[in-house]
């Protein structure tokens, strides 16, 4: 196992912890403003990010842990 795959093992974690404190900003955005016209799509972006982030570090944590823990 070379470095550049080890590296691409670990890189979805990375994407994902910065897509969870994108989401977290959107929820902030969220709760922080008072129009309707910014409330639905902060709240909108949230989810996305919120999915996108679990997706990513499911993935990368799956990839990570089957390739150190089962080989």
């Amino acid at each position: 196992m070379t470095v550049w795959q080890i590296y691409l093992y670990i890189l979805p974690i990375g994407l994902g912890i910065m897509t969870l404190a994108a989401s977290l900003l959107c929820l902030f955005a969220y709760l922080m403003s008072d129009d309707n016209a910014t409330r639905l799509p902060a709240f909108n972006w949230f989810k996305r990010l919120l999915i996108l982030a679990f997706l990513l570090l499911s993935a990368g944590l799956f990839m990570t842990f089957s390739h150190f823990w089962f080989n």
